[in-house]
This record gives C-alpha cells, structure tokens and sequence, in this order.
C-alpha cells in the first residue's frame, strides 16, 4: 500500500486571522489518542526513517525530517537498524511524552519564548488543544507540550 504525504500545522501567517477551534483540531489531525507504539522509530520500504506519531490498527502515521508525516500500514515498516540521527531520538521522545498525555492534564509550553501553563482539553493526532487561564483555546503541536510539574 502506497504512503500518504501530509503536513505537519505551521502557525497562520496573519496574526489578525483567528483560527476557530475546529480549524484548529483539524490542522492538528483530528480529536484521536493514539494505541501504543508512539515514538517508535521505523524504516519505511523507500529506505527513509522517522518516528511513529500516531497508531491505530493497522495504521501508523510516521514523523520524517522537516515536518512532513506519512500515513503508512505497520506491515509496510520495519524498526530502524544501524545508526538514527539525533533529531529523530529527540522527535520520538517527544512522541512518547504527547502519547502518554491525557485530555484534563496540565501541560507546560513554551509559546514565544515564555513558559506557560494549561489544561489539554483534547488531544488530536500532531498535537492538542490547550486551554489557558484566561479561557482561550490554544493549539499546540506535539514536541512543545509536556506534563506540568506537579
């Protein structure tokens, strides 16, 4: 079965555009919690390596450099052998981290050079959407949401 090219959300070029939530959710690949295997690295048939996003069934979306996701079949992967660059060891304990996340967790990020603070009020496939203090509704990708300190 031929790979899915997709991408990863970038942030809106116009600050005066205000994604709804739902634009939002769907940027981030849909409200979905992924099965175990998040954070695996793979070899996929084309020789390339990336890190597992997101598992259901069969179906497993993998992480490759620049951002870019493939939505593969776990048959047609294999685990990575011989040396895997650093980016992907750091791509996929991100990975591990967002996977273990549970909607209503606080969750620390960084947004524009300062930390913050929130509750995940839904997880989607590349990342979540984070409600803040003020009540206003963030989405944020994977690799920047980790558990808040308890």
């Amino acid at each position: 079965m031929a790979s899915r090219r997709l991408f990863l959300p970038l942030a809106q070029s116009s600050p005066a555009t205000r994604p709804t939530v739902d634009a939002t959710r769907k940027r981030l690949g849909g409200r979905a919690s992924t099965e175990a295997g998040a954070g695996a690295i793979v070899t996929l048939p084309n020789g390339k390596t990336g890190v597992v996003l997101f598992v259901r069934g069969a179906e497993l979306d993998v992480w490759l450099e620049r951002d870019v996701v493939r939505r593969t079949r776990r048959e047609d992967t294999s685990p990575a052998d011989g040396a895997v660059d650093r980016e992907l060891y750091m791509v996929a304990s991100d990975a591990r981290a967002f996977a273990d996340l549970a909607e209503g967790d606080r969750v620390t990020f960084e947004q524009d050079g300062v930390l913050r603070q929130g509750v995940l009020v839904e997880k989607c496939r590349f990342g979540g959407l984070v409600e803040l203090g003020s009540s206003a509704i963030l989405g944020v990708g994977f690799r920047r949401l980790l558990a808040a300190p308890r």
